[in-house]
């Protein structure tokens, strides 16, 4: 393979999909995931009128985690917000009086709820930033699944801020017993930020009955996923129009109950030159760095176009420029690739801290297929051009960048023609490179750093504090079942975001949440599904989460 003679007219072919086509592979894919959804709801639905609530809440979850895994044609389920509402207002005390440490008219102190902290990604990192940057309020964490220890990033943000960590699953009990005890923290508080996984149920039982909690808003982190939480959302905060345009039109949410808020990312301070930092990490001054970065999984093959395969061609031509891809790690189908330019494509693990390489890089080249706002804007932070790559329609823009400061700043390309011959330039014009990644600092600062940043969100607390308390049981008979769609985005979004995560795994994940005589009715069920693989494995799922958690965590804290 000489890519030095490759012809910028050697492009992969992408996938076209047949939208009108009901025998497609795309639709029969649809339906087959939505089947499956649906018989684990419907599971649910009969251990509810069976009095059996605890196991309809964790079907519940299983349920929404195959619609997180294996896209089924909807965003969100009026079925299970029902379901998890009337279980939460059984199982949850009312608040009986306002406390005394909670503002009716301000929002002073806020609890941030999260499933898991992750020490890499931007959830994790967005909520260090607001915590460190908000001054002005007292803000509070609560992790309602988390395994391990809490990010050291977190834990300094948190103590820096006077913030309080609290871990519900280290605490003895099941998840009814960590959804009332959330919902005793939150009484303290003026307002309930959801920072939560697609599928944890914990929160929507602990403020599905609205009356004495405080305002929730619900943080839209995974706009391009089924999501549980449309029920006890107050506000819906999405970061960017493409998911507020879902929020409404598939997710049951008032057009009302919707702002929009960027995503914060942190003003960049310099220590080095990109010619001293290019040297620090082993690269020649002399050479144009572009740079990518973001998790393995958004690098991954789509529709026959490989990421590497995406880039050779300009590489080829501009020997001076090279190509550094933080977060994908070993990709083994790139590597005759790589061996072809010479080494010009250097593909890093995932770290914590990206600043040598922010600092270093010339040009930011955003992830392919799977777009990474948060890298692009703290990219723009340190004077960067930023260049994506879009080609599907604009019925499909939830899967590419339209985040508020990117929008007419980034360079947007539809083709890989179009993409290829944008980063030719970018690489060949100096001038070029320093205005266009001047417009995206601009507006990335102005925007997506404070002061700017939190004019939006105080104007989303206001707005969580005038809003009535949403109340399900006056909405739900309003919101029509949940049925599958077969359109964009749904018909490539499987192919683009989807895994191959297991039915019995999901269940596994749930079975220390139950109570004891649950969690061996649910434990034989995973048994006869050949879900164990050693008989060691099977006894470790009999014993509750928190009991786990205490025995392998109590020194992380």
């Amino acid at each position: 393979m000489n890519l030095a003679t490759t012809s910028l007219n050697h492009t992969p072919v992408l996938n076209t999909l047949d939208l009108h086509d009901p025998d497609s592979q795309e639709t029969a894919g649809l339906r087959a995931s939505y089947e499956r959804f649906d018989a684990v709801v419907l599971e649910a639905l009969g251990a509810e009128a069976r009095g059996q609530l605890q196991t309809a809440a964790i079907n519940a979850s299983v349920a929404a985690s195959v619609a997180a895994h294996l896209h089924c044609g909807i965003f969100a389920s009026s079925r299970l917000e029902e379901l998890l509402n009337s279980i939460g207002r059984r199982i949850t005390r009312r608040t009986a009086t306002t406390p005394a440490k909670r503002s009716p008219t301000a929002v002073k102190r806020v609890l941030h709820v999260l499933t898991h902290a992750y020490p890499v990604g931007g959830v994790t990192k967005m909520l260090g930033l607001w915590l460190r940057l908000d001054g002005e309020r007292q803000n509070s964490i609560v992790l309602t699944q988390h395994r391990g220890s809490v990010p050291a990033a977190l834990r300094s943000a948190a103590r820096a801020s006077g913030a309080q960590i609290h871990r519900l699953n280290m605490q003895a009990g099941d998840c009814f017993a960590w959804a009332q005890r959330l919902r005793e923290i939150a009484a303290d508080y003026d307002a309930v930020v959801l920072h939560i996984h697609c599928e944890d149920i914990v929160p929507l039982l602990a403020f599905a009955d609205p009356v004495g909690r405080p305002p929730v808003l619900l943080l839209n982190h995974a706009d391009h996923l089924f999501w549980l939480g449309t029920s006890i959302s107050d506000v819906v905060i999405n970061l960017r129009e493409a998911a507020q345009d879902i929020s409404i039109q598939r997710r049951f949410t008032e057009p009302q109950r919707n702002v929009i808020i960027p995503t914060l990312v942190e003003r960049a301070q310099r220590t080095l030159s990109r010619h001293e930092a290019k040297r620090a990490i082993g690269i020649d001054p002399n050479q144009t760095m572009l740079l990518s970065v973001a998790r393995k999984v958004k690098f991954d093959a789509h529709g026959g176009v490989n990421y590497a395969d995406i880039v050779a061609p300009v590489l080829a031509q501009r020997p001076e420029a090279i190509l550094v891809v933080v977060g994908a790690g070993d990709m083994p189908e790139w590597r005759s690739t790589t061996e072809a330019l010479g080494g010009r494509i250097v593909s890093v693990e995932e770290t914590p801290d990206i600043t040598p390489y922010l600092e270093a890089a010339d040009i930011y080249v955003d992830s392919y297929p799977f777009v990474s706002s948060t890298s692009m804007m703290e990219a723009a932070n340190y004077g960067m051009p930023l260049l994506t790559l879009f080609v599907a329609p604009q019925s499909a823009r939830i899967v590419g960048i339209n985040h508020v400061g990117l929008v007419g700043t980034a360079l947007q390309a539809t083709s890989i023609e179009a993409y290829r011959e944008l980063l030719l330039r970018l690489i060949a014009e100096s001038d070029f490179r320093t205005t266009t990644g001047a417009a995206s600092t601009d507006a990335v600062r102005r925007d997506h750093t404070p002061p700017g940043w939190f004019g939006f969100l105080d104007d989303a607390y206001v707005r969580a504090l005038n809003l009535p308390r949403l109340d399900w049981s006056q909405q739900a008979p309003h919101a029509a079942p949940e049925a599958p769609q077969f359109g964009e985005p749904d018909c490539r979004h499987q192919a683009m975001f989807g895994s191959g995560f297991g039915l019995v795994e999901m269940k596994k994940g749930c079975v220390g949440l139950l109570p004891f005589r649950q969690r061996v009715d649910f434990w034989r069920q995973i048994g006869r599904e050949h879900g164990f693989r050693r008989p060691t494995e099977a006894a470790s799922y009999l014993l509750p989460e928190w009991l786990k958690r205490t025995i392998k965590d109590r020194k992380h804290g």
